[in-house]
């Protein structure tokens, strides 16, 4: 089970914690798309910039699409961004052999500049992203931590935890995922359809038929399930109802879990930013390609010095049968963590058809700091990878741990 994962970045671990406002108006979260490439200028996708305040990444798909009459399949993005947030990223439109007009606006979305492109914007097509965050109702006496705690993960990096906007409203994507791949179909059923309104004390009494009458609509999956239970169908029928976008989102959710638990792990023993024997090297300057490293090698002053430059990490597990494996003690370490999710190999080739499964480094660059303070806000700025959440960086600035 997803739990929450601490590190410490003082000597002690009576981490002075900080009250700070984070978000309490979409303009103190700014986020700025750091694109991996230029569009050239030709070809058959239309680039976009855009800007947009307090959207949610659907409605700004949908109303792109809409205006320009493609499908939502033909929109390329390099990443999803926040909602309560004021978020600028690129977008691509396939639209070959059209002249379009491109208007500054379009339903609330903002248009930066556009250009045409030869291929279609993927996800992970990107740098990283600047973050421009103001924290309000912080004491000034607390600024000088503050700063002290960001120039401490400029200089070791990020532990990469995954942030809780991963797992959902209701932090429980990952155990939706977790028991679709061990086909625990009564568990899942209890978990999709467990909550404290009226509607779900209806499903979790049986009566399937008065919770479906008093459910909202904005929930398809749990409706489907409801509906193939009023049929007395098996837990296992309604489960397959579930669309299979939602169920790659919560094995997703569930890769990141594994991983979050390992991470923590290596926070705990202070080897998430340094390598032990059997450990994947993740090179940050090399595209995210991962190599082994010898027991020679762990303690060489070159790895030595790259690591502490944050120009390469060790990595960690996205569990799917398409990841690389690591070895020795490493491999071993991992193994035991996805046991006690209760997940067998059996279990993980069945993720395939959802999740490959890749490597993600344990620890991140963070760049370009910076730090301004105004009667009771602080306003930080700094680079993650593409990836990287704002939000670990924060819940430590404010905690000293996660």
């Amino acid at each position: 089970m997803h739990q929450k994962h601490q590190m410490t970045l003082v000597g002690n671990n009576q981490a002075k914690q900080i009250h700070g406002v984070l978000k309490s108006t979409p303009e103190d979260f700014v986020v700025d798309e750091l694109p991996l490439y230029e569009p050239c200028g030709v070809g058959e996708h239309l680039y976009l910039q855009v800007t947009k305040t307090n959207m949610s990444h659907e409605y700004l798909i949908r109303n792109i699409a809409k205006r320009f009459g493609v499908k939502k399949r033909d929109i390329g993005c390099a990443g999803r961004k926040d909602l309560k947030a004021v978020t600028t990223q690129m977008l691509s439109l396939y639209l070959p052999g059209k002249s379009v007009d491109v208007p500054n606006a379009i339903d609330g979305i903002k248009v930066r500049s556009f250009s045409w492109h030869s291929n279609k914007l993927r996800l992970g097509h990107l740098l990283g992203n600047r973050f421009s965050i103001c924290l309000r109702e912080v004491d000034s006496s607390n600024f000088t931590l503050i700063e002290q705690r960001l120039k401490s993960l400029s200089e070791t990096g990020l532990p990469n935890y995954f942030g809780p906007q991963r797992f959902g409203n209701n932090n429980d994507n990952h155990l939706h995922g977790q028991y679709f791949i061990t086909q625990e179909w009564q568990q899942l059923v209890d978990s999709m359809l467990s909550g404290k309104e009226r509607h779900h004390k209806f499903a979790k009494n049986g009566e399937y038929k008065k919770a479906l009458d008093a459910w909202q609509f904005g929930q398809p999956a749990q409706r489907n399930i409801l509906e193939a239970l009023i049929k007395d169908k098996s837990p296992e029928q309604a489960c397959k109802t579930i669309p299979r976008t939602l169920v790659t989102l919560c094995v997703n959710a569930f890769q990141s879990a594994i991983f979050n638990e390992v991470l923590q792990q290596r926070v705990k023993t202070g080897s998430y930013n340094k390598f032990i024997e059997g450990d994947l090297v993740w090179n940050h300057e090399g595209g995210g390609r991962t190599f082994c490293i010898s027991s020679e090698e762990v303690v060489s002053a070159d790895i030595l010095e790259r690591s502490a430059q944050c120009k390469v990490s060790p990595s960690g597990p996205l569990w799917g049968a398409k990841m690389r494996l690591p070895s020795e003690e490493v491999l071993c370490n991992e193994k035991k963590v996805v046991e006690t999710f209760g997940v067998t190999e059996e279990h993980l080739n069945a993720m395939k058809k959802f999740a490959q499964g890749a490597r993600r480094p344990l620890c991140v660059p963070v760049k370009n700091t910076s730090v301004k303070a105004d009667s009771d806000s602080i306003l930080l700025q700094f680079d993650l990878p593409a990836g990287s959440y704002a939000t670990v960086v924060i819940n430590i600035l404010l905690n000293g741990v996660l």
